[in-house]
């Protein structure tokens, strides 16, 4: 299945039956009243958020989604049914944009928990009977209400995925590799830059009930902030993440500064969005077992020089793997408190 995290469908609700023109026949009432009943109120279209979706691919496929209509009114002051609500599923993350014909939007949802449902366009109300226009100047009359239509709305999609870390790094830095080893998740792993196409999440359980999801962003390069490489189409996804693990490669490292490529992604954070230039960022240089234990030690005296608090692991044999995610769920659990103490204040 396609990554997909864009797409403009249109959604309608249901109009509402119309109400029922009937008199009374009985047995013994020759000329009975009015007797036409409501009809029935239209579905509402409804939007629900839902983790089993990853993507916005479907709504490539099919683009109109459509409440049914409610029955029309029946004799016998019977009302006609409402129709059942259209629910629609969406990815968590996703945000509504209700498209006008001036080409202007507006934000109708964020689609932000599992299970959360949004009333999207409301159903028509039902029509009155005729039972309701019986007046002491006419008796018998023979005209019903129309049912009310639905609404009818233009939407623009965009999902954004909702992650607690987000895997940020030049292309080839070993991302993939490293959210295999420390999750279950099976991302496709090679050689060479922008492996990774598609942001893959990862799940990381303590064993008491804690999760902690991981993004790996594909691999953004010099520029990406003006569109080059995978440029804007990924960048927006880093925008949720909670904090970010910023990963560089041992074979990035330069002599006169190796710590360029840490710099480099900085840069065109700042450039997108000011704020994911201040988002915490946890900083590590992988494959350092290509690495000589001289040269190491000469990349760790210049993070010490710098001021910079780096750690080096090794994702493809482990090295100090073990370590970095110890101080991924202290970074995770001091973010939760500072949210609790920020709520309760």
């Amino acid at each position: 299945m396609r990554f997909v995290d864009e797409a403009t469908i249109t959604v309608r609700s249901g109009k509402g039956g119309n109400g029922c023109v009937a008199f009374r026949r009985e047995r013994f009432i020759p000329k009975g009243g009015p007797s036409g009943g409501d009809g029935g109120k239209g579905g509402d279209l409804i939007f629900k958020g839902s983790n089993k979706l990853l993507t916005l691919y479907d709504f490539r496929l099919k683009r109109v989604y459509e409440a049914k209509n409610g029955q029309q009114g029946l004799g016998s002051d019977c009302y006609g049914k409402s129709a059942d609500d259209q629910i629609v599923e969406l990815p968590v993350g996703t945000l509504v944009y209700e498209v006008f014909e001036d080409g202007s939007e507006k934000l109708l949802a964020d689609i932000t928990e599992n299970e959360l449902e949004v009333l999207i366009c409301k159903g028509g109300k039902g029509g009155r009977g005729n039972i309701h226009f019986k007046s002491s100047t006419n008796q018998t009359p023979r005209y019903a209400e129309d049912g009310f239509p639905g609404e009818e709305k233009r939407l623009r999609l965009q999902l954004k995925i909702i992650a607690d870390v987000g895997l940020l790094g030049l292309p080839n830095a070993g991302k993939s590799t490293f959210i295999s080893r420390v999750s279950a998740a099976k991302p496709k792993i090679a050689a060479y830059p922008f492996t990774t196409l598609t942001p893959n999440l990862g799940v990381l359980d303590d064993g008491m009930g804690n999760k902690l999801v991981i993004a790996d962003i594909p691999g953004l390069i010099e520029g990406a902030s003006e569109g080059l490489g995978l440029g804007h189409k990924f960048l927006k996804h880093v925008e949720r993440t909670r904090f970010l693990l910023h990963i560089l490669s041992a074979e990035d490292i330069g002599e006169d500064e190796p710590f360029a490529g840490f710099k480099l992604l900085d840069e065109e954070l700042r450039l997108f969005d000011k704020t994911l230039g201040e988002k915490k960022q946890i900083r590590v240089v992988n494959k350092i077992d290509l690495l000589s234990p001289e040269r190491l030690e000469e990349i760790k005296k210049a993070a010490q020089d710098e001021g910079l608090d780096i750690h080096f692991i090794s994702a493809l044999n482990g090295d100090g793997v073990e370590d970095l995610v110890e101080l991924m769920w202290e970074r995770f659990t001091l973010l939760n408190k500072e949210e609790d103490d920020e709520q309760q204040a």
